[in-house]
C-alpha cells in the first residue's frame, strides 16, 4: 500500500508541478492594476526557433519541445518551457484553462539563466512587425502607440476576432525597471 502512495505522489501532475522562476513568474500575477491601452496595431508575434515557425494558439508546446530537445514543465496555472539563447530568456506558455497545450503566451527578458531555463544553442527570434520589444524606451512606445506610458507595467491590447459573445485579443505587456524595459509578455486572450 505504501508503494502505491509513493507511486501516486510521483506520477501526480500536482506532485510534479514546477513553478516558473525569474521574469516568467510574472505570468501568475494579478493584472487588474496594470495600465491598459487599446491599440489598432497588429500584436501577433512571429516566433522562429531554429528553422521552424510557431503560431499562437495553433502551435503546440510539445512541438517546440521536440524542436529544442527540452521538456515541457507543468504548474497549476500553465504548461511552459524556457529557453536561454544568446543573452535572452524565452518562456513559451500554454494556459491550463483554455490553451490545452497550444502556445498562448511568450515572455522574453534579458537572460539571468534561471532554474528551469534550458540553454539553447540554436537561433530564437520573437518579433512583432513595427513594434519594439526588449530594446524599447518609453519614447519608442510613445511614438509607436501614441500615448505616454506611465507606471512600471504597461499593457496594450488589440481585438483580433469575435466569436459570438467572446472576443479574442492579442496583448503586449511591458515591464519597466528604472525606465528601461526588463521584460515583455505577448499573450493571446479570450474574453467575454
Amino acid at each position: 500500500m505504501k508503494y502505491l502512495l509513493v507511486l501516486a505522489a510521483v506520477v501526480s501532475p500536482v506532485g510534479m508541478a514546477t513553478q516558473m522562476e525569474g521574469f516568467g513568474a510574472n505570468y501568475d500575477q494579478d493584472d487588474s492594476y496594470i495600465a491598459n491601452y487599446d491599440t489598432n496595431k497588429g500584436l501577433a508575434p512571429e516566433v522562429i526557433i531554429g528553422d521552424s515557425i510557431f503560431v499562437m494558439e495553433f502551435s503546440r508546446l510539445s512541438d517546440i519541445a521536440k524542436t529544442t530537445g527540452v521538456a515541457v514543465n507543468q504548474s497549476e496555472q500553465a504548461s511552459w518551457l524556457c529557453l536561454a539563447a544568446k543573452g535572452i530568456d524565452y518562456w513559451f506558455i500554454s494556459d491550463n484553462e483554455m490553451g490545452q497545450g497550444d502556445l498562448t503566451s511568450v515572455a522574453i527578458a534579458t537572460s539571468r539563466q534561471h532554474k528551469g531555463c534550458s540553454h539553447y544553442n540554436g537561433d530564437v527570434s520573437v518579433t512583432i512587425k513595427g513594434v519594439p520589444l526588449l530594446n524599447a524606451s518609453p519614447e519608442d512606445l510613445s511614438s509607436t502607440f501614441s500615448n505616454n506610458p506611465d507606471g512600471n507595467i504597461i499593457q496594450y491590447c488589440a481585438d483580433t476576432k469575435t466569436y459570438g459573445d467572446f472576443t479574442q485579443l492579442n496583448c503586449l505587456q511591458y515591464f519597466f525597471e528604472n525606465k528601461n524595459v526588463k521584460g515583455v509578455f505577448i499573450s493571446q486572450v479570450t474574453s467575454s
